[in-house]
């Protein structure tokens, strides 16, 4: 068996990398201020990238002194000196650049910053997408998937922050298909107005948003679904006035067109009555005349009922959690998410931090609503979720204790932490309040019992030793319909 050398082979490939010594090719990368060049060696370029193997035999390639001069204005210096190690080393590293100034010309050392030369991790998420972008211009396969993965993987909270842009650009390419239609589209199928309240909606491919508007897992009322539709096609080139009772004959005629490919992918038998003479029929003459005299015959009649065939609800993947009657599976992912962020007291939610387990302990409903069946069944339990059902408002308030529940004294439980998500799923009317610093947060006492501020066995709601009213006076009475405890386990 031959021996390998793998290692001075490496060790000889960054030296010319770094030294570049005999090179023929330069590349300008960047514009103006940022401009810089960078010296290569077209055999490794040829070897290593398709892109350049095409780009550097081509005819129109410019020469001085036998040196060709290449450039690409489009990619920074700092996202093309990680690629240009990786073309020669195969090494690649988002967070450390160690490039020798002789790399680039000698009149661009003034150019090189600390920044640079060590890139930090906040500064590496500035250039994601870019670096991607650039591995997949210049057809390196390995590190389009490397990139992606380690998004994916590692950068979920800057996919999170960064969403909508995210899917509209990642979704002009085909090689991050993982990236924008199994990653970010099913995120956002949880979450479908962060890309539609989105300053890139309305830019967005047709392919794309038919691919979007499709899924069956969108968790969006479907008349907002037509809402955001219409504010899309006549957005295109040529726009038309969103005023419909300003269009004219041709206006019509182009918005169908426009939205002819998305009309059967809308579920109009699922719209409510008010929603479709508010919202549809405004529009019926832009819908074909079989599916407009169904619509009528479904919303004028009242035994009126769909058509054979039609499109079933969507269904979302994050429905009611099996074990509540109370809560959903995304309202328990925002509460993991206040959990995990001690110090954040923002009430965004973060889809993707879904770091916790929740056991039910407790239903009132099944298990006695008074503090005996509490005692039995969610003692020394370690920490806990309570969530309540208010009676005649279906508002939704609880709390969080960090520490068991036990049957004497007080606690001041400092991660503690009491909410109301509001009287629906819109998470517009969330409030997050944490305790005050030093002050009690729990009591234990049988005559007492709940959280400082919120006395549900007593439904009482005084606002005293956490931060933010919950509920719409500081002082509240109310009467529980159902509420429910859970254990709350940190998934492993």
């Amino acid at each position: 068996m031959a021996p390998l050398f793998a290692n001075s082979l490496f060790q000889d490939l960054t030296q010319l990398f770094t030294e570049a010594d005999d090179y023929d090719v330069k590349i300008e990368v960047g514009e103006g201020t940022e401009k810089e060049t960078f010296k290569a060696h077209s055999v490794i370029l040829r070897a290593r990238s398709p892109y350049f193997k095409t780009a550097l035999s081509s005819t129109w390639v410019k020469k001085v002194d036998d040196v060709v001069i290449f450039s690409k204005p489009n990619i920074s210096p700092r996202v093309f000196r990680k690629i240009l190690r990786y073309i020669y080393t195969g090494e690649f590293s988002l967070i450390e650049d160690n490039v020798q100034d002789n790399m680039m010309e000698e009149d661009d050392d003034d150019l090189l910053t600390e920044d640079d030369n060590s890139l930090m991790e906040d500064d590496i998420q500035d250039i994601l997408l870019d670096l991607l972008l650039a591995a997949d211009e210049l057809a390196l396969v390995e590190l389009v998937k490397y990139m992606e993965e380690y998004i994916i993987t590692y950068e979920r909270d800057w996919v999170q922050e960064n969403l909508a842009n995210i899917f509209t650009t990642a979704s002009q390419y085909e090689s991050f298909t993982r990236l924008w239609k199994y990653f970010c589209g099913e995120i956002l199928a949880q979450q479908p107005n962060t890309l539609f309240n989105s300053s890139y909606f309305l830019s967005l491919a047709k392919s794309t948003l038919l691919e979007f508007i499709g899924r069956d897992d969108l968790d969006i009322e479907e008349v907002e679904i037509w809402e955001n539709l219409i504010k899309w096609a006549c957005d295109q080139i040529p726009k038309i006035d969103r005023d419909v009772n300003q269009f004219t004959q041709s206006d019509l005629k182009e918005l169908g067109n426009r939205l002819k490919d998305f009309i059967p992918l809308i579920r109009f038998f699922n719209i409510s009555k008010e929603g479709y003479l508010s919202k549809i029929q405004p529009y019926e003459e832009i819908l074909p005349d079989d599916l407009k005299n169904e619509l009528k015959n479904f919303f004028e009649s009242d035994n009126g009922s769909p058509p054979e065939g039609h499109l079933p609800p969507r269904v979302p993947v994050l429905q009611t959690v099996p074990d509540s009657v109370i809560i959903n599976n995304k309202q328990l992912i925002l509460i993991g998410s206040w959990i995990d962020s001690l110090d954040n007291d923002d009430s965004r939610f973060n889809l993707l931090n879904d770091a916790y387990d929740f056991y039910l302990l407790l239903r009132g409903s099944r298990d006695g609503m008074g503090i005996k069946p509490f005692h039995t069944l969610c003692l020394y339990k370690g920490p806990t979720l309570v969530v309540i059902k208010v009676k005649g408002t279906n508002q939704i308030i609880g709390g969080y204790n960090p520490d068991s529940w036990s049957k004497t004294g007080g606690s001041k439980a400092k991660d503690s932490f009491i909410f109301s998500l509001g009287k629906d799923k819109s998470f517009d009317n969330i409030i997050l309040s944490r305790i005050e610093y030093d002050k009690i947060a729990i009591s234990n006492s049988s005559n007492s019992l709940g959280f400082e501020d919120l006395k549900w066995f007593n439904g009482k709601y005084h606002k005293s030793n956490f931060k933010k009213q919950i509920m719409e006076n500081p002082d509240d009475d109310f009467i529980i319909e159902d509420y429910e405890v859970f254990r709350v386990v940190k998934c492993s």
